[in-house]
């Protein structure tokens, strides 16, 4: 499907239908969590959907810091370059689509802290996928998890669904294993201008010109969205 831009309000919800397939409006610059138990496709939906740039891994920044992806002795290290990054890029109006689980408290209230730092919406995405499908997913990988890995962190997701709606998140979208193959993400462009001096947190975002993010290359589902422009108040010349 080729990518297209449309003319979207703020007043439109964060998903709608169209067809036979669900649209999700995301603002860029803001935090998209992806929340799920491993092996429920969180990395597969990440690359199908988004820019490679655009995805922040946990797996990813593991492997940076010592190695191995899977060499859990070093979270606090790969968690640290994944805040980094992410703060990195906000700083600059960039989207952030964090691949991790995100199935404590603890680590879903970081990410939101970045966002309110920021001044950009935190979003949290729900994979909501059979846990035989995640067990059968991991059965299929060369590196596999295992059994008792996943039954337990798919509780902790079950747990997760329940308290992330009195987190604070502005957005929480719910995806069904049959949504993954056919939604459809639309990218609102909305910078946010900052004056950020060392120390202190960036400055309440103001209202600015608003343009549409240039299509991701081979990434047919998402699809950039140019907001209206806003009313001009002076004299016309």
């Amino acid at each position: 499907m080729r990518s297209r831009t449309r003319v979207m309000t703020s007043e439109q919800n964060a998903m709608r239908d169209e067809g036979s397939a669900k649209v999700i409006r995301l603002t860029r610059p803001s935090v998209v969590v992806l929340c799920g138990p491993a092996a429920c496709g969180k990395s597969t939906f990440a690359a199908r959907h988004f820019r490679p740039t655009q995805i922040i891994s946990s797996d990813q920044a593991r492997g940076l810091v010592c190695d191995d992806e899977r060499d859990q002795r070093f979270q606090a290290q790969a968690f640290a370059l994944l805040h980094c990054l992410i703060e990195q890029r906000l700083s600059i109006n960039r989207l952030c689509v964090v691949d991790s689980t995100a199935l404590t408290t603890s680590a879903r209230q970081s990410l939101l802290e970045l966002g309110r730092r920021y001044r950009v919406p935190a979003v949290v995405l729900l994979l909501d996928v059979p846990l035989e499908t995640c067990l059968d997913h991991d059965a299929k990988r060369e590196r596999t998890v295992g059994r008792q890995v996943i039954e337990r962190q798919y509780q902790l997701f079950e747990q997760a669904k329940s308290a992330i709606k009195q987190e604070g998140f502005e957005q929480i979208i719910e995806l069904g294993g049959e949504d993954l193959d056919k939604v459809q993400i639309e990218i609102v462009f909305r910078p946010v201008p900052r004056a950020v001096t060392e120390g202190a947190p960036p400055d309440r975002p103001r209202v600015a010109p608003l343009r549409s993010q240039p299509p991701a290359a081979n990434k047919g589902d998402a699809r950039d969205v140019e907001p209206p422009s806003p009313p001009s108040t002076g004299p016309s010349s």
